[in-house]
Parts: structure tokens; C-alpha cells; sequence
């Protein structure tokens, strides 16, 4: 009987013992386990926005860095660009080293011929007008270089002509116009600044030309680079325009 209670005690508290180890390793299995999933979890969650945080910017400033410079390159080619363009006045200035002058011999608009010209003072005053004009020689003194002196007289063209000289002076209105040269006046002309054309005799087209070339051309020069093939200067009258006292445009006038 002691046995048996003996034995029954023993199985007992083996169960017991058993149900111990079994309670305590589950609580510390789970708690073991729980833990390690919990920091295994946290861990890379934690470690995802650093490295996130980390890398941007990182890459905001690698881009900025190189985006600074070709801003700068940009502005120094601007840069280059605006200053090769002022450079392209220095046109004109190889124009007055001897260079071909643009627009030189170019042709343009024939003048606009008056049926009267104006009044020709015999005091040689000359108000603002368009006159005609022919080239004449110099006075004394004579005009300073670079100036050409014109002799200004009244033309008359058609209907006006007629009226003018008479129905009766078969000559005075030949090729349907006519000059009244009571009085004349002269005025000397400086060749800048001007509108200047001359009337090519083979073409009758009206060429522009500088100042300079019709002053060579007056005192016997060859033409210039530019002349139509074959022009040569011929005497032709101009239409001298004064305007506000000077002398604004000369235009030569081809007459058969």
C-alpha cells in the first residue's frame, strides 16, 4: 500500500514537473521567438527610411553640382555671342580702309522729275527745294576737296515748258523739256552725307553710289569695283534736294 501511494506520489509529481518544463518552455520559446520576429521586424523597417533619407540626398546634390556649371558655360556663350555681334560695326570701319563699300553701283528707283523746278534767286540764295543742277567748274576759290560746285538753273518739262518758252521756240522744249538759265546761281556741294545716284548711259538705270565715287568720277577716275560692265560717268543734270539748308539728295537725271 506504501508503494503504491509511493509510486502514484512519483508519477505525480513527474506530470507536475513535465507540465512545469512545458509551461516555462512555451513562455520562453514564445517570448524567445516573439522578441527575435519583433527585432528582426523593427530592424529593416528602422533601416529602410535611413537608407532612403540617406540616398536622396545624396542625389539632390550630385545633381545640383553638375547643373551649376553648364548654367555658366550658357551665360559665357551668351556672353561670346552678344560680343561677336558689336563686332560687326567694325564693317564700316574696314569700309573707310579701302574695302568694297556695300550698296556700291546698286540700282534704285529712277528720281521723280518735276514738270518745274524750283526758282533758280538771282541774290544765290536757295531756299528748300528741289533745283537742277549741272556740274560746274570750281570758283575762286575753288571748293575744298572733297565739295563739287553746281550751277543751278530752271527746268521745265511737257505742258510747262511750252507754256514758259512759247509755242513759237521749236528749240526750247526739245525731248519735251527745256532750261531757263536767266539767272543762274551756284553752290558748292560737299559729297557726304548724301543720297547719291548716277544714270548709267548704256542702261539709263539710276545707280546709288557714295560721295566719294562721284567726286572720283567728276575729276576723270576709272569707276570703281561695282560699275555695271561698260558704264562710264556721263554729265547728265541732277535734281539737287535742299532740305532745312543743306543739301540732302543728288540725283542724276538720264536725258537722251
Amino acid at each position: 500500500m506504501k508503494l503504491l501511494v509511493a509510486i502514484t506520489c512519483s508519477l505525480a509529481l513527474l506530470a507536475g514537473c513535465g507540465s512545469d518544463d512545458d509551461n516555462n518552455a512555451s513562455p520562453g520559446s514564445t517570448s524567445s521567438t516573439a522578441p527575435s520576429l519583433s527585432t528582426t521586424t523593427e530592424s529593416p523597417t528602422s533601416a529602410a527610411p535611413i537608407t532612403v533619407a540617406t540616398v536622396t540626398p545624396t542625389i539632390a546634390d550630385t545633381t545640383s553640382a553638375p547643373t551649376e556649371p553648364p548654367e555658366t558655360e550658357t551665360t559665357d556663350a551668351a556672353k561670346t555671342s552678344t560680343t561677336g555681334a558689336d563686332t560687326v560695326p567694325g564693317t564700316d570701319e574696314s569700309s573707310t580702309t579701302g574695302a568694297p563699300v556695300a550698296g556700291q553701283y546698286t540700282e534704285v528707283p529712277p528720281p521723280s522729275v518735276p514738270d518745274v523746278s524750283a526758282e533758280v534767286r538771282a541774290d544765290n540764295i536757295h531756299p528748300d527745294g528741289v533745283y537742277y543742277a549741272t556740274v560746274t567748274e570750281g570758283g575762286d576759290p575753288p571748293p575744298a576737296t572733297g565739295e563739287v560746285v553746281f550751277e543751278l538753273v530752271q527746268l521745265f518739262r511737257g505742258d510747262k515748258c511750252t507754256a514758259h518758252f512759247g509755242a513759237d521756240d521749236e528749240d526750247a522744249c526739245v525731248n519735251d523739256y527745256g532750261v531757263d538759265t536767266d539767272p543762274t546761281a551756284t553752290i558748292a556741294v560737299p559729297l557726304k552725307d548724301q543720297y547719291i545716284t548716277v544714270a548709267d548711259a548704256i542702261t539709263q538705270k539710276s545707280l546709288q553710289i557714295t560721295g566719294a565715287e562721284l567726286y572720283s568720277l567728276i575729276h576723270g577716275d576709272e569707276p570703281s569695283a561695282g560699275a555695271p560692265e561698260g558704264y562710264t560717268y556721263v554729265g547728265f543734270g541732277f535734281f539737287l534736294t535742299i532740305s532745312g539748308g543743306k543739301v540732302t539728295r543728288l540725283e542724276q537725271w538720264w536725258t537722251p
